[in-house]
């Protein structure tokens, strides 16, 4: 045990674990929102027997310095969600998105130069697609069954039938238009290019 007034010399490995460390827990209490454009289409992964979309964006910026230095980069964020199945045809390469959701912080050895290096992922809860596009999905849709309207948000959740579809399954909502969307089991809805280009 170090005596008072004296400076613990860690080697830099383990100071750099630690440091990780601090900074993943530290991170699991971020919340972030993100703008910026896709640099792929989105895929759609299985991990422990679950689906879950993931895609990167590209945030770019720039500033001038106090001397007129212009200084710019890129920061690349990994998004993961699992109730996106309901959008993936449109998170495609070059896609501006609006992303919020929570923080945490990967940390991983680079085969190329065997440096210890960090990266941002954002566990997606609610998601925009923007850059003047007119909407995908109305803000109301109808239930052809029973006649009942329901609000659509933003991010293309129907709130009120969120659970009311079984895993595997799907339902079915139509427009003033009579075209169709497809409900998920989280309430994610979309068209049915299926029903509405056939």
């Amino acid at each position: 045990m170090p005596k008072a007034g004296y400076v613990v010399n860690l080697k830099p490995r383990v100071f750099g674990y630690i440091l990780c460390l601090i900074l993943i827990i530290f991170s699991v209490m971020l919340k972030s929102i993100l703008i910026g454009n896709l640099g792929a289409d989105a895929e759609v992964k299985v991990a422990n027997g679950r689906e879950f979309v993931t895609f990167r964006v590209a945030h770019s910026w720039n500033f001038t310095s106090n001397d007129g230095t212009v200084n710019s980069g890129t920061i690349w964020v990994d998004c993961i969600g699992s109730h996106l199945k309901g959008v993936i045809e449109h998170l495609k390469k070059g896609t501006q998105v609006y992303v919020e959701g929570s923080v945490s912080l990967r940390v991983y050895s680079s085969k190329v130069d065997r440096c210890m290096k960090a990266g941002l992922t954002i566990n997606v809860e609610s998601l925009q697609l923007i850059g003047g596009k007119p909407d995908i999905v109305p803000k109301q849709l109808i239930n052809p069954a029973d006649g009942t309207i329901h609000e659509v948000t933003k991010q293309y959740v129907v709130t009120d039938l969120i659970g009311s579809v079984n895993e595997g399954q799907r339902a079915e909502l139509i427009d003033n238009s009579q075209n169709v969307y497809v409900l998920d089991v989280n309430g994610v809805v979309c068209p049915d290019t299926k029903s509405n280009n056939g």
